[in-house]
C-alpha cells in the first residue's frame, strides 16, 4: 500500500510521507537525558502525539519508556484518589502490552493494593529501583485531566519525588513528559487544608520547553523529498517548500494538508495538472481549496470554536484581521496567551499577528460572513450592470460602484465606523460579484497594521491585486504605493488597484491613474 500524507493522529513512516524532524527530537532527548521533567504545550495537531510516538519508539533501546494516554478514559477516574490511581495503573499496564506482556502483569502484580497517592508514590519508587533500565514517563493528553484536583496532587507527588531524588533520598522518574494543549505549570495545588489556604505550582519543577516545532523551509523540503522518491514525482522543492512555508508557517497539519490536497485532489480538480510534476502553482490552488468559505476540516472547526467561545478572543482577532489595530506581544496578557495557546496568533517583530496565511483567510471569510448576518450589514444588487465584460472581470468598473455604495450607505457613517469595518465592507460587496466565478483571498501585512492586499482571481486565467488602506497621508501614500508595486511583482503583475478609506470630514471621492515603478495602478478614494 502507498503511504500517504497525514492529516489524522500521530505519524509512522511506514504509513506516511514524514518530515525528518531529527533535530528536534535531538533537542526534546537532551532534556531527557539531563533528567529534566517538562511539558510539550502546542495547539492541537501540531505534532506532540507523532513526537511521544518517536520518543517512545528510539529510547527504548536505552530507557524503560512508559507511555500512557488519558484520552478516552472517561471523567470517573478524576473522582478520587482510587479511581485515579487504579486507573492511572491498569493504562499503564495496558501501555506495555504489545511491547511487552511480562511487563504489564508486573505493573499489575505491583500495583496490588495501591489505593491511594502515598501507595502510588511508593510503587513508583519499587518499580523504579528494580527497573534495570532508569524509566521514562509519556502522558498525552493531560488537558483532559488538568482540571481535575486529584490530577493536581498526582502532579504535586510527582514534583515532591522529583526534588527528593536531587537530594539522593528517593527513587523516580528520569523524566516526565507531559503533551496538551493548555501549559499545566500555571496550575495550582492547594497543598494543605488549613484556615489560611496555602496555593502552589504542581509543576514548578518543570524546564522550559523550547523547542520550535513548526517545519522549517528546509525541514518541508525533506517531507517533498520522501514523497519524490516514493512516488518519482519531480518538482522544484526547494520553491514549492518556501511556498508551502508562506502559506502556512509551518504548522505541522497544514503543512500535510497542502500536499494531501495536492496528492489526492488536484488531479480531479485543477484543470491541467500534471501529476508527475508539481509546481509552485500547484500549491496555490490547494491553498485556495482548503480556505474556500465551505471546505471543512476539524482543525477549522476548532480554530472558529475558540474564537466564538471567547468574546475577548474574538475581538482581538477581529481588530488584527479587518480593522489594522496593533497588539503587543505579552503572553502575561490572559487574551494573548490564549490566542498562543490555540495556535491563533504567533509573536512577530514585537507584535501580535495571524499565526499563518491559512487562518489569515479562514478568519476573513469568517469576520465577512458575520459582518453580511448582523444588523450592520448593508446590501446591494448584483445584477450584471458592466462588472464582467467579455468574460473577465471589470475591475475599474466594480471600484466605481463601490465608490457610490459607499457614497450611498456610508457617508454620514463617522471615522472609527469606516476604519473599523470599511475594508470588510468592501470584501462583502465583492464577494457576491464574484461568486461562482471567482475566488479572493486576504493577504495579511506583517508589520504594516494600516493595509491589507486582496488576491483576485475570476475565470481560469484573470488574476488581480486590489489594497485596501486608510488615509495616512502624503508620505505614507507614496510608501503605499511601493509597497503595492512590490508585492505585484511577486504575483508576477504589472497593473493593481488601490481602495483608501479617506477618515476626513473633507474628505473627497475621486479616482486617478498612477504610474508607478512601472506598474499601473488605479486608485479610488471612499
Amino acid at each position: 500500500m502507498r503511504r500517504r500524507f497525514n492529516v489524522t493522529g500521530s505519524c509512522n513512516s511506514q504509513r506516511h510521507f514524514m518530515v525528518d524532524i531529527s533535530a528536534k527530537f535531538a533537542s526534546v532527548r537532551d532534556l531527557i537525558d539531563r533528567g529534566e521533567y517538562f511539558a510539550i504545550n502546542r495547539p492541537r495537531q501540531f505534532g506532540k502525539t507523532t513526537m511521544l510516538f518517536q520518543l517512545l519508539r528510539r529510547l527504548s533501546d536505552e530507557y524503560l519508556v512508559l507511555s500512557l494516554s488519558f484520552e478516552g478514559i472517561g471523567d470517573a477516574p478524576f473522582e478520587s484518589e482510587e479511581s485515579f490511581v487504579d486507573a492511572f495503573l491498569e493504562v499503564l499496564a495496558e501501555g506495555q502490552e504489545s511491547a511487552s506482556s511480562a511487563l504489564a502483569e508486573q505493573i499489575r502484580a505491583q500495583a496490588v493494593g495501591v489505593t491511594d497517592l502515598k501507595g502510588l508514590s511508593r510503587f513508583i519508587t519499587r518499580f523504579v529501583r528494580q527497573a534495570e533500565r532508569d524509566v521514562v514517563l509519556l502522558i498525552d493528553e493531560v488537558d483532559k485531566s488538568s482540571n481535575s484536583q486529584v490530577f493536581l496532587s498526582f502532579l504535586g507527588m510527582l514534583r515532591l519525588k522529583y526534588l527528593a531524588r536531587q537530594q539522593g533520598m528517593d527513587a523516580t522518574f528520569q523524566s516526565a513528559v507531559l503533551a496538551g494543549v493548555h501549559d499545566v505549570k500555571s496550575l495550582k495545588l492547594r497543598v494543605r487544608e488549613t484556615d489560611e489556604t496555602k496555593l502552589n505550582s504542581p509543576w514548578n519543577i518543570a524546564a522550559d520547553f523550547n523547542v520550535d516545532m513548526s517545519f522549517s523551509p528546509a525541514e518541508i523540503k525533506t517531507l517533498l523529498a520522501d514523497y519524490a522518491d516514493e512516488t518519482g514525482v519531480t518538482m522544484d522543492m526547494d520553491a514549492i517548500a518556501a511556498r508551502i512555508h508562506y502559506y502556512t508557517s509551518g504548522h505541522p497539519f497544514l503543512v500535510s494538508k497542502l500536499c494531501k490536497v495536492v496528492d489526492e485532489d488536484a488531479d480531479a480538480g485543477k484543470p491541467g495538472f500534471d501529476a508527475a510534476h508539481w509546481t509552485v502553482a500547484d500549491i496555490d490552488w490547494a491553498f485556495q481549496s482548503v480556505t474556500h468559505p465551505m471546505y471543512q476540516t476539524t482543525n477549522f472547526d476548532d480554530l472558529i470554536k475558540n474564537l466564538e467561545n471567547n468574546q475577548d478572543l474574538y475581538a482581538m482577532v477581529r481588530g488584527l484581521s479587518v480593522e489594522g489595530r496593533k497588539f503587543s506581544a505579552s503572553a502575561d496578557n490572559p487574551v494573548v496567551g490564549l490566542a498562543i495557546t490555540y495556535g491563533i496568533l504567533s509573536e512577530r517583530d514585537g507584535g501580535m499577528s495571524i499565526a499563518n496565511r491559512v487562518y489569515e483567510q479562514r478568519i476573513a471569510t469568517y469576520l465577512q460572513s458575520k459582518k453580511e448576518t448582523s444588523e450592520l450589514s448593508q446590501t446591494h444588487s448584483v445584477v450584471d450592470i458592466g462588472y464582467v465584460v467579455a468574460g473577465s472581470l471589470n475591475v475599474e468598473h466594480v471600484l466605481h460602484k463601490f465608490q457610490e455604495f459607499m457614497r450611498e450607505h456610508h457617508s454620514d457613517r463617522d471615522a472609527s465606523f469606516l476604519e473599523r469595518e470599511g475594508r470588510l465592507i468592501f470584501m462583502s460587496f465583492l464577494k457576491p460579484i464574484i461568486n461562482g466565478h471567482g475566488f479572493m483571498w486576504k493577504e495579511p501585512m506583517v508589520g504594516d497594521e494600516r493595509r491589507m492586499d486582496l488576491v483576485v482571481t475570476f475565470g481560469s486565467r484573470q488574476k488581480e491585486v486590489v489594497e485596501l488602506k486608510i488615509r495616512r497621508g502624503d508620505a505614507y501614500h507614496q510608501e503605499g504605493l511601493q509597497q503595492l508595486s512590490d508585492y505585484l511583482d511577486f504575483q508576477g503583475l504589472t497593473s493593481g488597484y488601490l481602495v483608501i478609506f479617506d477618515l476626513r470630514q473633507s474628505r473627497e471621492m475621486k479616482c486617478e491613474d498612477i504610474r508607478f515603478a512601472g506598474k499601473a495602478i488605479t486608485a479610488v478614494w471612499v
